[in-house]
């Protein structure tokens, strides 16, 4: 799922032990052979959340969060997975193998690069604070950003033509590396610094490292900003500046603005989950980028015409990528720091919360170019927003919105359908589902799950219950695909004789989803009296998973000869007993 080796995945479940990590987040007390803490994914007054030093897992039996270390990271950091990754790996100074061997950039290379960047931001964010800086900090000043908010972002200033170069010359590092990193560049006259009398904005990863910068002049000259190059550790269509804090507010929605300058003034207001291009139309990465951590996107860009242009041009991306797409609209104001400026945080909090569903917007927009008084005009306009309606992938939601439309612009709706399949090619974009009976399976029992669970807990913890179990349930009588894959995980481990770890086996799901389901089932722990206790149990539970099977499949409505053999073996487990 990460183009990792398993070894490399296991050196970093292994290096990074699970009661370590999560101590550094929750306070635990030691409960038995568990550790249990209050849970940090939801509020509670008594201890749910609980960490096997066993197994390496944690779950909690309040909320249902769960899973290995990578899945803790993940949730806690609001990381993907190999962001999670690059985190432990950090955590323990392990070296990440290349994916792809490049013949122009080593490992080694990529370090001594960030190494450079981090004492570069140093330098910047220094020189900012003496008297060389004074006409930058001046800026910020007029611009009302807290010294506070300065260091948080690590804003600094690049003074004269090789100040830079010299600093990180005498630090040991050669001139050609400084060129690759996007710091330096050769001249007639030789070496000199890129950014010159610019305020810097260093551009953070995720996970927190210096991997470009950005530079605003202070005074006269062009560019009025200037990005660091492409590098081997810099992509600006995957970067987003300010993701590293945006990621940290415990929300599903972010709101995209356009410059360093307008993240830092909503941050500064409290409004943490904000995030920018870099002076670069939005890109598919870019919203795939966003898909990992929200789920609605609220675009906020400059209200003059290329800020619209940019907004038109990164709705289709940020739908494409399955995001929620809202736009927010600021009255009398250029762009959101001067909005902020003139009429406070809540007053925009407010207009976020205004904002128009992306069609809507893009309806709107299109209204603004035509004369609805002008028949000629009027019939371009329902053209256009037929298009635009047209393009969406649901028919619920083409559906919708054409009424809409219909109902505001009085026009026939069957109409407004005939254009949109006449720009599609003919093609019928309204192919509803016809409403026909069948039968339904009823979701599984609580019982049913639990059954489950405890089974694949017992296969788990015990070789001589894994051969009992798997004498009398195969796996596709669980059902359902999750569990399929977790008893066939199971059963690889025993056939190999390894010993059957279940957080090697959650590394190995990609749904955060389906590694809190599993973490639940191997946490399902039950103390019984005696061996034959156990086995009844099991046994019972063994039965129950089988007779929901035949349940399942006979509702799924199954053709005339397979539902006769579901009944004939229904009825025969239904008056048969198991024995493990």
């Amino acid at each position: 799922m990460t183009g990792y080796s398993q070894d490399v995945l296991e050196d970093l479940r292994q290096g990074n032990d699970i009661i370590e990590v999560i101590s550094q987040y929750v306070q635990l007390r030691q409960k038995g052979g568990n550790f249990m803490g209050l849970c940090p994914f939801h509020n509670e007054k008594s201890p749910s959340f609980s960490v096997s030093p066993q197994k390496q897992l944690f779950h909690c039996f309040g909320c249902g969060a769960g899973g290995n270390v990578f899945s803790f990271i993940m949730k806690i950091e609001n990381f993907g997975f190999v962001d999670a990754m690059k985190f432990l790996a950090d955590r323990i100074n392990y070296t990440m193998p290349e994916l792809s061997a490049s013949p122009s950039t080593s490992t080694a290379e990529k370090n001594q690069m960030h190494d450079i960047y981090k004492q570069a931001a140093r330098f910047y964010y220094d020189t900012l604070q003496e008297p060389v800086g004074r006409q930058a900090a001046t800026y910020l000043d007029g611009r009302r950003i807290a010294t506070a908010v300065r260091r948080k972002f690590g804003l600094g200033y690049s003074p004269g033509r090789s100040v830079l170069k010299d600093f990180l010359t005498d630090k040991g590092h050669d001139e050609k590396i400084l060129e690759r990193a996007g710091l330096v560049m050769e001249g007639k006259n030789g070496w000199y610094d890129r950014f010159r009398d610019r305020l810097m904005f260093p551009i953070f990863d995720v996970t927190g490292k210096v991997t470009g910068f950005g530079g605003r002049i202070i005074g006269d000259g062009q560019p009025k900003y200037l990005n660091s190059p492409e590098s081997p550790i810099f992509d600006k269509s995957r970067t987003l500046y300010g993701l590293n804090y945006a990621r940290l507010a415990k929300t599903n929605k972010l709101i995209l603005v356009e410059g360093y300058m307008d993240v830092i003034a909503l941050y500064q207001q409290g409004i943490t989950n904000t995030v920018a291009a870099l002076g670069t139309a939005l890109t598919a990465n870019h919203a795939r980028i966003l898909k990992r951590y929200c789920k609605e996107v609220i675009i906020l860009f400059d209200e003059d015409e290329a800020g619209v242009r940019a907004t038109l041009r990164a709705i289709p991306h940020l739908y494409s990528a399955g995001l929620a797409v809202r736009v927010a609209t600021l009255p009398d104001a250029k762009d959101p720091d001067e909005y902020l400026s003139r009429f406070g945080p809540q007053s925009l909090l407010a207009q976020l919360d205004r904002s128009l569903d992306f069609v809507d917007f893009q309806v709107q927009t299109a209204l603004q170019k035509y004369d609805l008084a002008v028949t000629t005009q009027r019939i371009a306009f329902l053209k256009e927003a037929a298009e635009i309606i047209g393009k969406l992938d649901s028919s619920i939601e083409r559906e919708a919105y054409l009424r809409d439309l219909s109902t505001k612009y009085q026009i026939d709706q069957g109409a407004v359908k005939e254009e949109i399949d006449k720009q599609q090619g003919g093609e019928d974009r309204f192919d509803f589902v016809v409403n026909v009976r069948r039968p339904r399976a009823a979701a599984p029992s609580k019982a049913h799950n639990d059954a489950i669970h405890h089974i694949l807990y017992s296969m788990a913890a015990n070789a001589v219950l894994y051969d009992k179990i798997t004498a009398h349930l195969a796996p596709n009588e669980l059902a359902e695909p999750l569990y399929i894959k977790l008893y066939n995980a199971i059963a690889a481990a025993r056939q190999r004789g390894r010993e059957v770890m279940p957080a090697d086996i959650i590394t190995a799901l990609e749904d955060p989803a389906d590694q809190e389901k599993a973490a639940a089932a191997f946490s399902n722990i039950t103390e019984y009296d005696s061996t034959d206790q156990q086995y009844a149990a099991l046994a019972q539970q063994i039965w129950l998973v089988k007779m929901a099977g035949y349940d399942m499949e006979i509702a799924a409505g199954p053709d005339d000869k397979r539902l006769n053999e579901l009944f004939f073996a229904k009825n025969q487990l239904k008056n048969s007993r198991i024995l493990l």
